[in-house]
């Protein structure tokens, strides 16, 4: 299984997210290990997936928790820090905001 950290600089929005019971069943497969009050470590269960994939993943998961949970009365979206195709996506911004901004694949 290959894993990945997710670095929240605000603890309230991981605590946010993982108070919330409809998100924490979603990521349940991810088996997710929180490690202090801004780090989660998930772990992607699917073995063909690279690196990237793993990644999407996670943030694809974690960027429509944060919508629905946190941000659902803006009209901003939630988007990669990195939008470059083929690229590590490096975390997740909402609006100038930085939601996560670091992740650290296969730790």
């Amino acid at each position: 299984m290959r894993s990945i950290k997710l670095h929240f600089p605000v603890a309230a929005h991981l605590t946010a997210l993982l108070n919330d019971q409809n998100f924490q069943s979603d990521i349940q497969y991810l088996t997710p290990t929180i490690l202090d009050n801004n780090n989660i470590v998930l772990y992607d269960p699917v073995t063909q997936h690279n690196r990237i994939d793993t990644e999407l993943v996670v943030l694809s998961k974690f960027s429509r928790g944060i919508k629905r949970v946190i941000f659902s009365a803006t009209e901003y979206e939630i988007e990669f820090l990195n939008p470059f195709l083929g690229m590590q996506k490096g975390g997740l911004v909402h609006n100038s905001e930085r939601i996560i901004d670091s992740t650290d694949l296969e730790i």
